[in-house]
């Protein structure tokens, strides 16, 4: 007479597990199978489709605070997720203290994807304040996040701070000329940055004063992004003085602007000395085509520059 053996997760063949996980999901697999037990994270660990896990996407899920409260519980064992994409979640500030909880201790996460979201000023403050101990994040994404001037001031002090973050995209979020002011002075310290995106925020001319002041002294900034920023002939003219003495910047964005042909052109002689690759992009401002003619014709002079009009 054969003996009934009653199985859990404490006693089923390690074996079978794997079996089960075959047919499953990577995310459930990360969501669900962890922290379960102490014996079910062991076998995951070993599993060979969570080891290979490197990135959680809920982008556009919409997941309410409790689920995102279950995501945080999991991400404080992480020992494989690098890449964490909440994108288009419609989170708020409570979301944000959720994730800056994980952050503030995890060592493993280097790119937050937190785009187009509605955190506003209160999140930002949560999230800076969580990075001003993390080591290991890289990349950021706060674009279209309502954060404001006062969000800015936040990430300011981030700026100063952390020498960590390489990337840090803020476009679209009502920053205007105080928040522009605030970024200055962060950026005028850091030493670790290299790609800033502040298109569709009306910083204006005064704003971009504030920006090329720190970024005459600031040595690792190489990437600039400045659309759409209600910029005309007067803010162009303090970006030539930046080109004439920052030698590190190798991209700028000023698409979407209202620069003239003329102030073009004395963007472009700034940069005939230039000995390393630069890419500017100049399309949809006030260019026309005698100005397009003459930028054309200055390229042939430094093959090293890319323009787009």
């Amino acid at each position: 007479m054969s003996k009934n053996t009653d199985l859990s997760l404490h006693t089923i063949p390690v074996e079978l597990v794997y079996r089960i996980l075959d047919f499953l999901d990577e995310l459930t697999i990360f969501s669900a199978c962890r922290n379960v037990c102490a014996r079910l994270n062991t076998i995951t660990n070993t599993y060979h489709r969570y080891q290979r896990l490197s990135t959680v996407y809920l982008g556009g899920n919409q997941v309410g605070i409790e689920k995102v409260k279950h995501l945080c519980n999991v991400l404080r064992h992480n020992k494989t997720i690098v890449n964490l994409c909440l994108q288009y979640n419609q989170y708020d500030s409570e979301e944000a203290k959720c994730i800056s909880s994980v952050l503030l201790h995890d060592q493993i996460i280097v790119t937050l994807q937190f785009h187009n979201n509605n955190i506003g000023p209160q999140g930002t403050e949560y999230l800076s304040n969580a990075l001003l101990k993390n080591t290991t994040l890289t990349t950021l994404n706060l674009a279209n996040n309502y954060i404001g001037d006062e969000g800015a001031g936040h990430l300011s002090k981030l700026l100063v701070e952390n020498k960590t973050l390489t990337t840090l995209d803020l476009r679209l979020n009502q920053i205007i000329l105080q928040g522009a002011q605030y970024l200055a002075d962060g950026l005028s310290e850091n030493e670790t940055l290299r790609i800033l995106h502040l298109s569709r925020n009306n910083i204006g001319d005064q704003g971009v004063k504030y920006l090329s002041n720190a970024l005459i002294h600031n040595k690792t900034l190489t990437t600039l992004g400045l659309e759409g920023i209600q910029l005309s002939d007067q803010g162009a003219e303090y970006i030539v003085n930046v080109l004439l003495q920052n030698r590190t910047l190798m991209t700028l964005r000023l698409r979407e602007n209202r620069v003239s042909a003329q102030k073009a052109e004395r963007l472009i002689d700034a940069l005939m000395d230039i000995e390393t690759p630069f890419a500017l992009y100049l399309d949809y401002n006030q260019i026309d085509n005698d100005g397009k003619r003459y930028i054309k014709n200055a390229l042939q002079r430094n093959s090293r520059i890319k323009i787009t009009l």
